[in-house]
């Protein structure tokens, strides 16, 4: 028979879970390039957790199971890291890419050593030096969450630049999974380098807590990938027009032009408002306007038109003839587009949530 502790048995829970929703996945029309690289990150992942839901099945007939090369945990990182790369760029996968996934070999040599021995190891300083070969995983994985966590801080920097709404399209969820992937696995480096020098037989109940731990972070790191990854909108294209328009020096002239037809035609009230239909409506290329805007008013083109959102909702609060309205509507009459997002974009620029604010008026 089979016995499963109950951490396994959550574990073999969250694989099957996360293999039948990269299937899914893969059959989701928006960001198609992107989910197949999602798709194997979570089949990456799944199958780097096989080896311990196997290790301490008491079915000895079919111990060898054990060390079947499953693990993909070498193909975890480029994984995540073309992901991010597809929702954030114009990507396309070229032949050049595969290297990066061709240390798949160095997650097998341990396995395989194991397959063929068994439970026996006649070549032990061999046995360690695949050991290393596998742990070195961990290390790959870090840098390739490090290059796409600075892919997601140039992405919605480039963002802020260009979308007066960026809610669905932000992927900060991503941003903070990055932070938590490169914890998670220097928690897990932190414990095959201890454990590897100083664990004995006083400390066994304490490591085996901490791996308790850094198994439970890993099941939940796959969940939230699998939830946030198969809810994610269609991301935004980031691109800024370059004309043969010369670069424009007094941008303060350029900014009085912007005002002027943003106040006069309410332009702000487009929930869906871009750097790109601005520049239509006002004349000017969106690299004179982001410029103008950057440079004479240090802000971004969201915090720019949310400004003007938000300065039609305060003087409507204040207006008696608008009581009878509900807040949430006049918000979504400026512009905004989800009562989340007026909520805290209106709170940080003016330090009252709306209705503090309608509650304070004179």
């Amino acid at each position: 028979m089979i016995q499963l502790t109950a951490i396994q048995l959550i574990t073999l829970l969250a694989v099957f879970n996360g293999l039948i929703f990269s299937l899914l996945i893969l059959d989701k029309k928006e960001n198609k390039v992107a989910n197949r690289f999602l798709a194997l990150l979570i089949v990456s992942m799944c199958f780097s957790f096989t080896p311990y839901v196997l290790e301490n099945m008491v079915w000895y007939k079919y111990r060898w199971l054990v060390w079947l090369p499953l693990s993909l945990s070498y193909w975890i990182g480029p994984s995540f890291y073309f992901y991010v790369k597809a929702l954030t760029q114009e990507f396309k996968f070229q032949k050049k890419h595969l290297w990066y996934f061709s240390p798949i070999i160095l997650n097998f040599v341990h396995s395989t050593y194991h397959f063929f021995y068994q439970e026996g190891n006649p070549f032990p300083y061999f046995h360690k030096f695949t050991e290393l070969l596998e742990s070195l995983a961990i290390i790959i994985i870090f840098i390739f969450t490090l290059l796409s966590y600075r892919l997601l801080v140039r992405y919605a920097a480039k963002l802020y630049n260009q979308y007066s709404n960026v809610e669905k399209i932000t992927l900060s969820w991503l941003k903070n999974l990055a932070v938590v992937v490169m914890s998670a696995f220097a928690m897990v480096a932190a414990y095959l380098i201890i454990s590897g020098s100083f664990l004995g037989k006083k400390n066994l109940d304490y490591w085996n807590t901490y791996k308790f731990i850094c198994i439970v972070v890993y099941i939940l790191m796959l969940q939230w990938l699998v939830i946030k990854g198969y809810k994610q909108a269609p991301t935004a294209p980031l691109f800024i027009n370059v004309s043969n328009e010369p670069e424009i020096k007094e941008t303060s002239s350029v900014i009085v032009q912007l005002q002027k037809i943003i106040v006069e035609k309410h332009l702000y009230r487009n929930p869906e408002l871009t750097l790109a239909d601005l520049s239509k409506s006002v004349g000017l290329s969106e690299r004179t306007i982001s410029a103008a805007i950057n440079n004479e008013l240090n802000k971004n083109f969201y915090r720019f038109i949310n400004e003007y959102r938000v300065e039609e909702v305060k003087a409507k609060l204040r207006d008696p003839k608008f009581d009878h309205m509900k807040i949430l509507s006049i918000a979504l009459d400026s512009g905004f587009n989800s009562k989340a997002s007026f909520n805290r974009i209106f709170k940080s620029y003016v330090g009252q949530t709306p209705l503090q604010f309608k509650s304070s008026k004179s």
